[in-house]
């Protein structure tokens, strides 16, 4: 599939039919997370792969599915077939920047308050939309779930403290769902995101 086809076609999934995504295509969008940027290549992206029903049934009690099923919406967590838990390792990224050829910039080891933009937030992000990407190409349908929303998600499956979670990517193969209502929305204008040369200028 052509990346043009790709963007066009990734939305975000809610809903899925119970055939079981095979694990060598599991392991394919996987991969393409961890080709993903990182920060002085600190690697700090981190996954969780799940797919026995138990544990989707127990992540699902995590982000209080039923409520959002009481909404009108269909059973999205409990039902994809696999879910991705994307997460950071914070620490890679202090432990990267504190060796020799980093830490030589500032005379000192890497602390969390040296960074102005957090990157392994935004290698999450890169990550991210690798994966959702991946699983389109793959003929897929895939959606994302931020861990703001979901409970004690460290201790369902057993993630070590110290790691952040970003969120669940959950992916099968896609039935129709409820569209988000955000989605009316529509797009912004294109002249109003995108400027050229300096803030606010037109494409000449």
């Amino acid at each position: 599939m052509e990346l043009r086809e790709v963007l066009a076609k990734r939305r975000m999934v809610r809903n899925y039919s119970d055939e079981p995504v095979p694990s060598d295509v599991l392991e394919r969008i996987v991969d393409a997370g961890l080709r993903a940027p990182s920060a002085g290549f600190s690697q700090g992206q981190r996954f969780v792969v799940v797919t026995g029903t138990a544990q989707r049934n127990a992540v699902a009690e995590s982000c209080r599915e039923h409520e959002y099923v009481q909404r009108g919406f269909d059973p999205w967590i409990s039902r994809a077939p696999a879910h991705i838990v994307l997460c950071v390792d914070r620490d890679a990224y202090l432990k990267r920047y504190s060796e020799p050829d980093k830490a030589a910039v500032r005379g000192r080891t890497s602390r969390e308050g040296d960074w102005t933009v957090p990157y392994w937030w935004v290698d999450a992000g890169a990550t991210l939309m690798a994966v959702l990407l991946a699983a389109v190409d793959e003929g897929l349908g895939a959606g994302f779930l931020g861990a703001h929303v979901v409970d004690d998600l460290h201790t369902t499956l057993d993630i070590p403290p110290e790691i952040l979670i970003v969120g669940i990517v959950t992916v099968g193969y896609p039935l129709p769902d409820r569209r988000s209502s955000s989605l009316g929305r529509g797009w912004l204008d294109r002249d109003t995101v995108v400027s050229y040369e300096s803030w606010g200028r037109p494409r000449a």
